[in-house]
């Protein structure tokens, strides 16, 4: 999960919509064109300024050098850098240049949280958090505006999808997911317990029972389900999505 701006809710029900984008209105046309079987998933983004992001994500693609030399000649990236070779996919860091100039002012003006993104030469499917249903409206209009279909898969309340999938309380997954963001579980921490607490408005003592039983329940949904779904291992993942 990736968060291009604060969403605080504290006295509302967040919602998670699901939309698919052209793969010409996003990033990586060029290299989707290309190699129309790739595919990426994306780990991470970090706006770089207004035109720019710089993304971490797992590329998949039938051939390695066709794969390369695509993204290698792709006017839209900058500084490429493979980080992990697994043989069947790749970890890479990259800069995109262009393709975002009017979906990422979108999700910043309706404090919107990309918490994922695919891509495929079938589109781009991304997951947007909003703080509450009304917003989804006003930022699919502002991005038909700039150009940019938002094609709606779904739309369900944060707090149900959560309590039904993981175990976890909306305020569980925030906190969970803002720890993650912010590298609280790195070692040496990123960032410490009172910074945390203090960015969600609570107290240290509150945000370390919330992260323990957050932790607890996800583990317990995860572990125990004989189905579960990050139960599989490379190049499975790849396989399950495409279901």
């Amino acid at each position: 999960m990736f968060r291009l701006h604060p969403v605080h809710t504290p006295d509302g029900m967040s919602t998670v919509g699901e939309f698919r984008v052209p793969v010409e209105e996003f990033a990586l046309e060029r290299t989707l064109t290309t190699v129309p079987r790739a595919e990426f998933d994306v780990e991470r983004v970090v706006p770089r300024g207004s035109d720019r992001v710089m993304a971490v994500l797992w590329a998949h693609g039938p051939d390695y050098d066709e794969l390369q030399g695509a993204l290698a000649d792709d006017p839209t990236v900058a500084d490429l850098q493979g980080l992990v070779d697994l043989d069947v996919e790749w970890l890479y860091r990259m800069e995109w240049t262009s393709g975002l100039d009017a979906l990422v002012p979108a999700l910043i003006d309706h404090s919107a949280t990309l918490m994922h993104a695919y891509g495929s030469g079938e589109g781009w499917y991304l997951r947007l958090l909003v703080p509450e249903h009304a917003e989804f409206t006003a930022l699919a209009d502002r991005c038909t505006e700039r150009g940019v279909t938002l094609t709606v898969e779904r739309v369900y309340d944060l707090d149900e999808r959560l309590e039904s999938r993981y175990g976890l309380s909306e305020s569980q997954y925030e906190a969970l997911a803002l720890a993650h963001e912010r590298g609280y579980f790195e070692s040496p921490r990123e960032v410490s317990a009172t910074e945390l607490a203090a960015d969600l408005g609570i107290s240290q003592q509150a945000l370390s029972e919330r992260l323990r039983r957050a932790s607890r329940n996800l583990l317990d949904e995860t572990l125990a389900a004989d189905n579960s779904p990050i139960a599989f291992s490379y190049p499975d993942r790849w396989r399950a999505r495409s279901r």
